[in-house]
């Protein structure tokens, strides 16, 4: 038999063993069953039986879910049925990521073991959903008919010939639209029950986004204002994945809020009455995070998406996805905008509020000087006047000598 011959021959003794022992070689491995089941953000149970002969010393059931690892100790009796729960809302897991679970322990004479990894995924499960697929979209819904559903995925689907002109990115990865009754539902599922201003939401590695839609005939507009929005953010991430972590929250909001089909309609009025009131908000104060108050919350939308308009309007798309992909290197905000633009993010404001409200400027201005000028006539011509009228009515020289 020459060499190669035997070099084969091993590697074939080789994998055959290596399937026949695939957790151990040179032992036992471990064999169970069980059943997973969970009440989302309550807690979640896995119960079963070991089928080994040799019992473990040491089990422990682990969950893992991208970086986030849980390890759950668990115990089991003589005949090897075991069951533990794990508290959701101690340690909660991420919503509607998929989680890998194994069990990991010792045998009695110190061999290490770890189970075949099984998956599920971290739905929601407090409501029964309906499901319909379309291309590279599958909504999920609860109340309301198949047209109901249809018209999501036609937003959906306009959204996204919009966007990949925005944003060009691969079409074919799924996204999941998971649609809630009401804010405060969808508010409970990502565990921010306190944020009242939140009404959608997207985890765009994920590729899921949920929103809230009410009863009533503004259901469409609902959803054009919601579904691109947090289609943009799931855009943003896979058109610069390392980049998505440090883009400023002014950036990842404004465009966001600036591809909404249906943009919100207050947006102008609080533009307007903030600068009448000079209460805009800093871009500095944004690039991390937004205003936890529902009203300056508004406000550093409506400011947002109206300078990431003003980028594209004056500076073109390519440059904003220059902008995008300058964050991947991890620079702060103020670098990102200079690098890209040549200005400091002062100077970013003062030419949007320049252009925004150049007309507005003008006559905010006077009508605030117009008090102080009456002040300044009366105080120059009121003494001329008085003597005007005190001369006028003072008696002549023929009257004083009659």
């Amino acid at each position: 038999m020459s060499r190669s011959q035997v070099g084969v021959l091993c590697l074939i003794i080789w994998l055959t063993l290596s399937a026949a022992y695939p957790y151990q070689l040179g032992g036992e491995k471990l064999e169970w069953n069980g059943l997973l089941t969970y009440r989302f953000g309550e807690s979640l149970t896995l119960a079963g039986k070991i089928l080994s002969q040799a019992a473990p010393k040491e089990l422990n059931l682990i969950l893992q879910s991208g970086s986030q690892t849980i390890v759950q100790p668990l115990s089991f009796d003589e005949q090897g049925n075991f069951e533990v729960q794990h508290d959701l809302r101690e340690m909660p897991l991420r919503p509607f990521a998929r989680v890998d679970y194994w069990l990991e322990g010792v045998f009695e004479d110190g061999t290490p073991f770890t189970t075949e990894k099984k998956e599920f995924l971290y739905e929601d499960n407090r409501f029964p959903w309906k499901s319909r697929a379309q291309a590279s979209f599958r909504v999920h819904w609860r109340q309301g008919d198949l047209q109901f559903a249809q018209t999501a995925l036609n937003v959906a689907k306009e959204a996204q010939i919009a966007l990949t002109k925005l944003l060009p990115v691969e079409e074919d990865r799924l996204i999941e639209i998971y649609i809630y009754e009401t804010p405060g539902e969808l508010r409970q599922a990502i565990q921010k029950p306190n944020h009242s201003w939140v009404g959608a939401h997207a985890d765009p590695d994920l590729g899921v986004l949920l929103i809230s839609v009410s009863q009533g005939m503004d259901q469409r507009l609902q959803m054009e204002q919601q579904i691109p929005h947090e289609m943009a953010h799931i855009y943003l991430y896979r058109f610069q994945p390392n980049a998505y972590a440090y883009l400023p929250i002014w950036l990842q909001e404004g465009l966001a809020s600036a591809v909404e089909i249906y943009p919100n309609p207050d947006y102008f009025t609080l533009l307007e009455t903030a600068w009448q009131n000079q209460s805009l908000l800093s871009l500095q104060n944004l690039c991390q995070t937004f205003p936890q108050e529902a009203a300056q919350a508004y406000l550093a939308y409506a400011q947002s998406a109206a300078i990431v308009q003003y980028l594209i309007d004056q500076y073109g798309i390519e440059k904003l996805r220059q902008l995008i992909e300058t964050y991947a290197e991890q620079v702060d905000c103020e670098v990102g905008v200079y690098r890209t633009y040549g200005l400091s993010l002062a100077q970013l404001e003062g030419e949007w509020q320049k252009v925004r409200f150049g007309e507005t400027h003008s006559s905010q201005a006077l009508a605030n000087l117009a008090p102080w000028a009456m002040l300044f006539v009366f105080v120059l011509f009121g003494p001329l006047i008085l003597s005007w009228r005190l001369l006028s009515h003072s008696p002549s020289k023929k009257e004083e000598h009659l």
